[in-house]
């Protein structure tokens, strides 16, 4: 991108063509030429010019480093300490640090009653910072006056200040009425210092796969930072073993993030981008392991799609594209799998779910009754909260979509929302204040007397030998004959899990080829669901007989 240093600019920066779902929401600053008179004016011109490098680079720790000396030997420099404030503005976690420089830039700008550019954005991000604190009435205040400041010419200053003024009155709003339920951090064997985002969560809870930009074999991307890679960590014995970095084969050098995974977690959807171009990719589970990424289906080579989600039975897919045609920004889409296996023509999700701002990360619950997703418009409180639509009209149009609420949603950017098939617990990434980094990975918990509709049935069917089974076929029928399900379990493991409706009783038919039919009875009552909030109801294993 490039960036006029001998103008004044102010324009929206979406970070990079792809953070995973964490695509932030910033403003870029003004970059301004320094003009110096003394040897030492002109070092530290020198040095905030190398600092305005990093920031165009998205570098921010790196852009602080730089500043560092500057500030302290020049605290009163209005230029390094707003930009400083910036930075960490842009750095989840740092919120009161970007107040408090912030806070100092603007009293040394102040506004006046004709305030240059220069003094209105530090003003503009003194109010963001508020904002991030939860101090939203201070933040409106300055919105207001920035507002009788601001020239006609100056539209997308403007602009700007509506956006975050209603997102501060959004959350206010929002926090008068909190949800009931608890958020905890998925903890250190998850979490570290740098972001941690996307999560991917096996249907019965036993594994997660999530992207980071933790460090790797000491390769830097080009801004500076590590790329992104797509890391993975197992249920055992009541936590969460080490995450490891997930290989997968083929020569790629960029950026690999978690994206979907499927009802039976054998295919991964992934994003890859080298750091000029992203798409889409899938990858699937075999007795090799992980195949190399191949492109997803409705990838367009001429724009940009940022996350999809397969339909539980595999015959949709849901994705997010800034494609033409749409509602404004990104918009939410759908494509159907055609009866020769190929995809439809994508169809936009509509005006019930898509907004004039950005609309990202689509989830479909399990029983394709829910949709979720992070979007910039409607009732946000901040940058991107999680929506959802719960429900469909006559024609199949979804009904309108509802903020979930605080504390979910926070005054910063809130994204990738992932319920279990009960919806008992949510798997999420947020930057919250008193997080371990950048952006971490949490899990929500519903008060027990707050039931879902359905629950994870999971078991494992192996051959006389112990082996796992890996052509058999297991029907699901309730009581009164109606089907629900057929599935196949996994060759690696011979594990499978059906998701079903609680307060039944089900038979589970299990046919392979070579060995006896075998009929298993399965009870799964009301309020009972992930075996007392304890993730999946396990069937005992079945073992085939031969014919």
């Amino acid at each position: 991108m490039f960036v006029n240093y001998h103008n004044y600019i102010f324009f929206i920066l979406y970070l990079s063509p792809r953070k995973k779902t964490f695509i932030m929401r910033y403003y870029l600053l003004t970059l301004l030429t320094i003009t110096s008179l003394s040897l030492n004016a002109q070092s530290v011109a020198k040095q905030i010019q190398n600092a305005k490098g990093e920031i165009s680079r998205n570098n921010y720790r790196g852009a602080i480093k730089i500043l560092e000396p500057v500030v302290d030997i020049s605290s009163n420099n209005k230029e390094a300490v707003m930009l400083t404030g910036f930075c960490y503005l842009n750095i989840g976690g740092e919120e009161e640090k970007a107040w408090r420089y912030l806070e100092k830039a603007a009293a040394l700008n102040p506004l006046g009653e004709k305030p240059s550019l220069e003094a209105l954005e530090t003003h503009f991000y003194l109010a963001e910072s508020l904002h991030q604190n939860n101090r939203f009435e201070q933040a409106i205040a300055i919105y207001e006056k920035l507002l009788t400041l601001t020239k006609s010419s100056q539209k997308k200053l403007t602009d700007a200040i509506h956006i975050e003024m209603q997102y501060s009155k959004n959350a206010i709003e929002m926090v008068k009425k909190p949800r009931d339920f608890k958020i905890y951090p998925l903890g250190n064997a998850i979490n570290t210092i740098y972001e941690e985002h996307s999560p991917l969560v096996a249907l019965d809870e036993s594994t997660i796969y999530f992207t980071s930009n933790r460090p790797v074999d000491g390769i830097e991307s080009e801004n500076g930072e590590y790329f992104e890679n797509i890391y993975v960590s197992y249920w055992r014995e009541g936590k969460w073993t080490d995450a490891q970095l997930l290989e997968l084969p083929g020569d790629y050098f960029g950026n690999r993030a978690t994206v979907s995974l499927s009802t039976d977690g054998n295919t991964l959807i992934i994003y890859q981008n080298d750091g000029y171009a992203g798409s889409l990719f899938v990858t699937q589970y075999s007795f090799r392991g992980w195949s190399e990424p191949v492109p997803l289906p409705v990838n367009s080579s001429n724009f940009n799609e940022t996350h999809a989600c397969f339909s539980a039975d595999g015959t949709e897919i849901w994705f997010s594209s800034d494609r033409p045609g749409g509602m404004g920004g990104k918009d939410i889409y759908v494509s159907y799998q055609l009866p020769d296996g190929r995809w439809g023509e994508a169809i936009n999700a509509g005006a019930n779910v898509n907004t004039e701002m950005d609309d990202d990360s689509p989830f479909l619950s399990a029983d394709g009754t829910r949709l979720f997703y992070s979007s910039e418009g409607g009732n946000s409180m901040g940058g991107f909260d999680i929506f959802v639509n719960a429900g469909r009209e006559e024609d199949g149009s979804w009904l309108k979509g509802e903020n979930i609420g605080y504390p979910v949603n926070t005054a910063n950017d809130d994204v990738f929302y992932l319920p279990t098939p009960d919806g008992q617990r949510v798997y999420y990434s947020s930057r919250r204040m008193g997080g371990v980094g950048e952006s971490d990975i949490y899990v929500i918990v519903y008060p027990d007397e707050d039931a879902r509709a359905l629950s994870a049935v999971a078991g494992y069917v192996f051959n006389p030998d112990e082996k796992p089974n890996d052509n058999a076929v297991i029907k699901v029928t309730d009581s009164d004959g109606a089907q629900h399900g057929i599935y196949r379990p996994n060759p690696l493991t011979g594990k499978f899990v059906a998701i079903l409706p609680t307060g039944v009783d089900y038979k589970f038919e299990v046919e392979a080829e070579g060995f006896k039919p075998h009929t298993v009875a399965v009870p799964v009552p009301l309020n009972d669901v992930y075996g007392t909030r304890q993730r999946a109801t396990y069937i005992p294993n079945i073992i085939l007989e031969n014919q």
